[in-house]
């Protein structure tokens, strides 16, 4: 039973190395599919040693192809700083890459470094597009709620408790807690009609 086990162990890790090695191959041949998803190993890694650097290369790499994914990782892994050193002006420069595509978590992000005014120069108004497109055609309900704050509290536009209700509403129909919480907290069942 044990050397089964031993066997079916062996076939696995030969399969992921082959697989690796065949990512490394169309990586290296220019494939941006490829370069996103060594990248991606290198970063969990996932049947490769964990090495950041190489995951930015290899993102870099994808990147410079368009690659919305790897734009995304590297704006992601710029902006959180996780394994490595924050930089919020290569994540404002990736995430306007991504969101270029289209991209509503980018789109987003864009949001709260205007809110904010991490990486770029603070502008409510900005936040406040930003929010709202990913809200209204995202569908994002984390976004929907900032939405709806900033027209309750009249950040980046006039107050506008109507706008507010309908934001928060939507945040919370679609399972955002925060948005439930701020709900009851400003007793916004009064507003209603």
């Amino acid at each position: 039973m044990t050397r089964k086990i031993l066997l079916l162990l062996s076939a696995i890790t030969l399969t992921w190395a082959l697989s690796a090695q065949t990512y490394i191959r169309e990586a290296e041949y220019g494939d941006a599919n490829a370069q996103y998803r060594l990248g991606k190993m290198y970063e969990r890694a996932d049947r490769m040693p964990k090495d950041i650097s190489k995951a930015l290369y290899w993102y870099g790499k994808a990147a410079e192809q368009n690659h919305p994914s790897a734009i995304m990782a590297l704006a992601e892994l710029y902006y959180y700083g996780v394994d490595v050193k924050q930089n919020a002006h290569l994540a404002f420069k990736y995430f306007n890459l991504a969101a270029q595509n289209n991209n509503m978590e980018a789109i987003f992000c864009l949001g709260e470094m205007h809110e904010q005014g991490v990486g770029t120069a603070k502008d409510l108004v900005k936040a406040l597009g930003y929010f709202k497109k990913a809200a209204d055609e995202g569908n994002l309900a984390k976004a929907q709620f900032k939405v709806g704050k900033m027209y309750y509290y009249g950040q980046g536009t006039k107050k506008d408790i109507k706008q507010a209700l309908k934001y928060i509403h939507l945040s919370f129909d679609n399972g955002y807690p925060t948005a439930i919480v701020f709900w009851n907290e400003n007793q916004l069942w009064k507003y209603e009609q």
